[in-house]
Parts: C-alpha cells; sequence; structure tokens
C-alpha cells in the first residue's frame, strides 16, 4: 500500500531477496526512497528493517519515518553549498582575470610566470618574456571613443590568445600593454613566436582603425644556479619594456629583442623581425 506504483516490480524482486537473506537496515542508509500518501502523491521516507522471529514465525518489523522536512532542509543546504561554489568559481575568475579582455591580470601573470621560471630552472630551459603595446592606442579612444578603445583590446587579447602557443601565458599588463610568457624558446624561435602575434593583429578586421602593435622580448638562459624568483622576474620585464622601447623608437609595429639593444648600429626596416646575431 505504502509502494509507489513505479517502484511496485523493483520492491517485489527485492523483498523476496530479502526474505532469503535477512539482516538489520538501520535509519538514515544512504538511498532516496519514497512512499504513497493516500492522495497518489509521494514523499520522501527513511526505513528501518529488523528481522524477528516470533513463536517459530519470521517476521519483519518495518518502521516508516516522513522525511520531508529533513529532505527539504538537505536540499536546501545542498542549493546554497551549490551557490556558494559558484559564487567563489566566480570571485577566484575575477580575482585572476582581466574584466574588460577575459585574460590573467598582473597577479594572476605574476604568479604564473613565477611558476614557469622554476619550472625553467628545474628543466634547464630557456625562458622567454614578450612585451606588447598598442602603437598609437590614444589616438583611438581620442578619436572614436572609449568604447571603440575597449573593443579594440578584447579583439587583440582574444587574438593573442588565440594566436600564442597553448602553455604560453597570456595577461593584460594594464592600460593597452599585454605581456606573453613562453616556455623552451631560444632567442630566434622566440622572434619568430613575436613576429606571428605582430602579424596575427595587423589582420584583425572590423574595426574603425588599423590596429597594430610593438614587441619587446626578453630571453633567459638556463641559470646554472638558483635566483630569487620575484628578482628574476621583475629583470626580465624590466629587459623586455627596454626592447618595447627601442621597437618603439625604431618605427613601431615590429618585434625587437633585447639582446640587439647595445651595440646594434643597423636601422631595421618596417615590419621586418631583427634576425639573432
Amino acid at each position: 500500500m505504502l509502494i509507489p506504483p513505479r517502484f511496485a516490480a523493483s520492491h517485489a524482486d527485492h523483498r523476496a531477496r530479502y526474505m532469503h537473506e535477512m539482516d538489520s537496515r538501520r535509519m538514515g542508509a544512504d538511498a532516496d526512497l519514497f512512499a504513497l500518501q493516500k492522495n497518489g502523491s509521494e514523499f520522501p521516507v527513511d526505513i528501518m528493517l529488523s528481522p524477528m522471529i516470533l513463536h517459530g514465525t519470521h517476521f519483519v518489523l518495518c518502521v516508516v519515518r516522513d522525511i520531508t522536512e529533513r529532505k527539504a532542509a538537505q536540499d536546501e543546504r545542498e542549493r546554497q553549498t551549490a551557490e556558494l561554489r559558484r559564487l567563489h568559481a566566480e570571485l577566484e575568475l575575477l580575482a585572476n582575470h582581466d574584466g574588460l579582455t577575459g585574460l590573467y591580470n598582473w597577479r594572476a601573470f605574476y604568479e604564473h610566470a613565477g611558476q614557469m621560471l622554476r619550472t625553467a630552472h628545474r628543466r634547464h630551459e630557456t625562458a622567454t618574456l614578450l612585451m606588447l603595446d598598442l602603437d598609437h592606442f590614444k589616438r583611438v579612444n581620442d578619436r572614436f571613443g572609449h568604447a571603440e578603445g575597449d573593443r579594440v583590446l578584447q579583439a587583440v587579447a582574444a587574438t593573442l590568445k588565440a594566436t600564442a602557443r597553448e602553455n604560453d601565458i597570456v595577461a593584460r599588463h594594464g592600460g593597452e600593454e599585454f605581456v606573453v610568457a613562453a616556455l623552451g624558446l631560444d632567442e630566434a624561435e622566440s622572434l619568430v613566436v613575436a613576429e606571428r602575434l605582430r602579424a596575427a593583429v595587423e589582420t584583425i578586421e572590423n574595426m574603425k582603425t588599423r590596429i597594430t602593435i610593438s614587441i619587446g622580448i626578453a630571453t633567459l638562459a638556463p641559470q646554472p644556479e638558483k635566483r630569487e624568483t620575484p628578482r628574476l622576474l621583475a629583470e626580465l620585464l624590466d629587459h623586455a619594456d627596454q626592447a618595447l622601447y627601442a621597437a618603439k623608437k625604431h618605427g613601431r609595429n615590429r618585434v625587437f629583442h633585447f639582446s640587439h639593444i647595445a651595440g646594434h648600429a643597423a636601422e631595421p626596416q618596417a615590419n621586418t623581425t631583427i634576425a639573432s646575431s
């Protein structure tokens, strides 16, 4: 009488098996059980089973407890837990990602780049830092407004993320500057990667003006001794920033490696990658 019709067939099988191997079942077992009310609706229950022998005859004492309120409270707790997890994930995303572009923010980049440098030292690999800056970005905001400037930043961010290697760390450094950290690239390979990023940005369409970037590169050779990670990262950033300044100075829309700053006499041509010496 208490079994909902949808469970009738399986209940008959369970009951038959139980009569052959009787054991006690305490309240609170991990199962979703339901009973039937007189009006045909179902409600959640907990069931205790206790086999006994009375005058040589086997009986089973069955206690059915209505747990509607407890189940509702449990469901509410699970709902609240799920909501808290969702909010925590959103907060973590906001804490680590730039709100406009969706890229890593400076805080997250510093953490991941630091880990990359430690990995590079452990594996005796090179580490490369690319500093990227949009050319004449102020003109975009002044001429077309900040809304168009935001569209440009979003388009550039998406292009950099799509063009960079899967394991590269791509972040917004602030304003119109971006930074990419890569593991295992030597100087020549870093120039190729930077040129690919530069060319990809130059082909962005559906903007109100042509978009170009300048890129400064700094490469860290495998270190024989472990160095303090924050200082090492600050040094790489400084070198990449100096290379970026050189790229701007030599006409913009080009890439420039830090190793070519000192003693580099030749004036590079527009859109030409400076080869490794």
